[in-house]
């Protein structure tokens, strides 16, 4: 977006002053001639200062956009790792590990600590099991789904010879019968319009094939951002945005954009032992649970009401004076944040926290309604605010509070 300065023209001094006919002007008049300067400067510089947010706020919904829309299930993250490499390969160096996990490193005023920004590239998806012999696909989940979701609902297979779109087939009400047992992914079939397997190999589809949700990007409300993949293309989205921005840092910063955490954070393991960190920050899209009837109690992870702080889940107990650290600084900074303990779930944060000896590790999050769906929502404000808690962080974990916060 092109943005022009405003024409400021302030009235100030006296008309002798201003046409420079008076080569000794008066103390008010003078005094009226500084502050004239200064009231201007200031307004040029609100305008320039609203001029960048704007700005970055446009860039990071571009960004948003852009990582969500890409096709990346477990095991075909490339298209995802191809764009945040060409996001971050002119300020960071870059590698690769064994598995796919794309890692940046940002070198600041020290090369101590070394802090791990991990976010996972993946996104639920399938693979092509099988063909049965009428031409209909079988699907091998990859990442947790709801079968009964899915009936109805379109599919994009990634095939030999380009993208080729299906349907989950449904069975209508007048044909169906009472269903005793529950429905499993495996049960499913999926139309792509052929008729025997010779059809399917035709438009280039063999087993193996990897298969996402057909979706779009689209803005609701202002705020509200509806796509597939959010969990978690909105953490690869800040991580993102987070090197980006990043300038005086006390600490080495090592991006690591991981493969493979939908189906066993796989990727996070291999990840950390390249980087090697000693501190690390988890970036994910949680799922929100402020639908109605989901949380019993007031939600912790409600769309609109900032960066959740995770401070459980099953798979690790966050660091606590670390988690106690981030918190203090979100208030201190008045970022909007909430607190979680999960009883469900799980993130890269339980390979990276059991690594190196253990590693401090905590995980933030922007709330995503309706996770492993073919569609969910996030908010913008959160999206932000987990940019902006991150920014906080990254800018002032030095050595010596990092030795605040280990065992003693």
């Amino acid at each position: 977006m092109d943005h022009e300065s405003p024409n400021i023209v302030l009235d100030y001094g006296c008309k002798s002053c201003r046409d420079g006919d008076n080569p000794t002007p008066t103390i008010p008049c003078s005094l009226v001639f500084v502050v004239g300067s200064i009231v201007e400067l200031s307004l040029f510089l609100l305008f320039h200062s609203a001029t960048v947010k704007e700005d970055v706020m446009e860039d990071l919904l571009d960004l948003l956009e852009e990582l969500s829309s890409c096709p990346g299930p477990p095991g075909g993250e490339e298209p995802v790792a191809h764009n945040i490499r060409r996001h971050l390969e002119s300020n960071c160096e870059i590698q690769r590990d064994g598995l796919g996990s794309l890692i940046a490193v940002k070198k600041g005023s020290r090369k101590q600590p070394r802090i791990m920004l991990s976010a996972h590239m993946d996104e639920v998806g399938f693979m092509l099991q099988n063909v049965t012999k009428e031409g209909y696909l079988r699907l091998q989940p990859l990442g947790g789904w709801i079968a009964s979701h899915l009936p109805g609902q379109r599919l994009n297979v990634h095939g030999s010879k380009g993208t080729v779109e299906g349907i989950v087939a449904a069975v209508p009400p007048h044909f169906k019968k009472d269903q005793k047992t529950e429905l499993k992914v495996e049960d499913l079939l999926v139309d792509v319009g052929a008729s025997s397997r010779e059809a399917v190999t035709s438009l280039g589809l063999q087993l193996g094939d990897l298969i996402t949700p057909v979706s779009h990007f689209a803005v609701y409300n202002e705020k509200l951002l509806a796509n597939k993949a959010w969990d978690n293309r909105v953490g690869c989205a800040v991580m993102v945005a987070a090197m980006k921005q990043l300038r005086t840092h006390p600490n080495t910063v090592v991006a690591a954009a991981t493969v493979q955490e939908e189906v066993g954070s796989r990727g996070a393991v291999t990840a950390a032992e390249v980087v090697r960190p000693q501190a690390a920050v988890v970036l994910e899209g949680a799922p929100a649970d402020d639908l109605p009837g989901i949380a019993r109690d007031e939600p912790q992870g409600a769309l609109g009401r900032g960066c959740q702080i995770r401070l459980y889940d099953p798979s690790t107990i966050i660091h606590r004076r670390f988690w106690k650290w981030v918190t203090e600084l979100a208030r201190k900074h008045s970022i909007a944040h909430q607190l979680a303990v999960r009883q469900s779930g799980a993130t890269d944060a339980r390979a990276i926290h059991l690594a190196q000896g253990g590693v401090p590790t905590v995980v933030l999050a922007a709330p995503v309604r309706y996770a492993h769906g073919h569609s969910g929502l996030v908010h913008m404000g959160d999206v932000q605010a987990a940019l902006a808690l991150t920014m906080a962080i990254l800018e002032r974990l030095d050595r010596k509070i990092l030795g605040t916060l280990m065992p003693t």
